[in-house]
């Protein structure tokens, strides 16, 4: 399989998709979620001010969805990490973590990401999903997501520890421009 690459569209207001763009055939996969910003503390959503996130998934270059809603931030993004993996159909639970990183700690940064944090997160319970992208357009220039059968896994203790490790430590002060958002799945446009 050619390179899988996803574009992601974090809107401030509905966007109004029509069913043809959610089920267009020159795409693997088009997803419309609901949802906010991530409360640190809480490590919940943050449920006002509403945003809606368009996932949009493909092979190589991404043909362009058109959509009807105030954007906030876009990205189009090449998987790293692992492979090919595409979103799952069942998750009901989104989260995405952005950061830009420091270009003197980027190999170990990406070392790190690879083989301890998203390994372990991968294996979590409810976790379906864990990739890693690379922006080709956008910022912040590295994008996990995390598809999950519930969003309450994020606060859980088996999350919070994955952070906590020593390498996890180090590698965060190489970190800036941190995001993090949360949705839920969104009925189809019909």
């Amino acid at each position: 399989m050619p390179g899988l690459r996803l574009g992601l569209t974090i809107y401030e207001s509905d966007p109004k998709l029509s069913r043809h763009a959610m089920t267009r055939s020159d795409l693997l996969t088009s997803q419309l979620w609901i949802g906010g910003v991530t409360n640190r503390k809480t490590r919940t959503m943050i449920e006002e001010p509403r945003r809606w996130l368009l996932l949009v998934e493909g092979t190589d270059v991404l043909p362009a969805v058109r959509a009807d809603g105030v954007e906030l931030c876009q990205w189009d993004l090449e998987q790293i990490y692992p492979g090919d993996h595409p979103s799952p159909e069942n998750a009901v639970g989104l989260i995405i973590s952005a950061m830009d990183v420091d270009a003197c700690a980027e190999e170990e940064f990406n070392d790190w990401y690879n083989t301890e944090h998203m390994p372990v997160l991968s294996n979590l319970p409810g976790m379906l999903t864990a990739r890693r992208f690379r922006a080709h357009h956008g910022r912040p220039s590295y994008i996990a997501l995390y598809h999950v059968s519930d969003l309450t896994i994020y606060a859980k203790s088996s999350w919070t520890a994955v952070n906590k490790t020593p390498w996890t430590k180090r590698m965060r002060r190489y970190q800036h421009n941190r995001t993090y958002f949360m949705f839920v799945r969104t009925a189809n446009p019909t």
